[in-house]
């Protein structure tokens, strides 16, 4: 895959800046664009947290409009975000709305002003060898059903995986050693 490598070219010269959350935003300003083109989503339907140091909270890195909307415990049985970090397996979801789940975060407006709620959601582990650092979570959403696309597939949810296990060794190198779990 041409763009992935490109992709990754790109990343490795902005790792090279070192870690701050200027050089961190941009990476995964970079992430959340391959993704959205590949998998033709929204803006906010690519979500990316990370844990505090003490790996007990995750917190929205993006998208931007999230980022001081709150904090999910990883102790939390609700959230398909914290299950996936607390378990380091994938999941993927195609009748979410049909599952119990944390869904406060889907009560936010978007930047379009509409309350948009997650139908449909894959996610994957954001870890490298050594360490746990959060979770990306790629969601359908629409105010009813018919505004949301097709069904993930197991070919999407190996293509998250695997590419997802590429990005986490490099945002390891631009994550702050005293990251804040809000950017901003």
């Amino acid at each position: 895959m041409k763009e992935f490598d490109l992709l990754l070219e790109k990343l490795k010269n902005d790792v090279q800046k070192g870690p701050s959350d200027e050089n961190l935003k941009k990476v995964i300003k970079r992430i959340a664009d391959f993704y959205k083109e590949k998998l033709q989503l929204l803006d906010d339907e690519v979500a990316l947290f990370f844990a505090n140091k003490e790996k007990t909270i995750l917190s929205f890195a993006y998208p931007e409009y999230l980022i001081n909307s709150g904090i999910i415990p990883i102790s939390s049985t609700d959230a398909i975000a914290a299950h996936i970090f607390r378990t380091g397996r994938s999941v993927m979801e195609n009748n979410f709305q049909q599952q119990k789940h944390l869904f406060i975060f889907e009560m936010i407006k978007t930047p379009d002003n509409k309350i948009k709620p997650i139908w449909k959601v894959m996610g994957t582990i954001i870890s490298t060898k050594e360490e746990k650092i959060g979770v990306i979570q790629i969601s359908r959403r629409g105010t009813d059903i018919s505004e949301v696309g097709s069904d993930f597939t197991l070919q999407h949810l190996d293509f998250l995986e695997k590419t997802a296990s590429e990005f986490s060794p490099l945002i390891k190198m631009v994550l702050p050693k005293n990251f804040r779990v809000k950017l901003t």
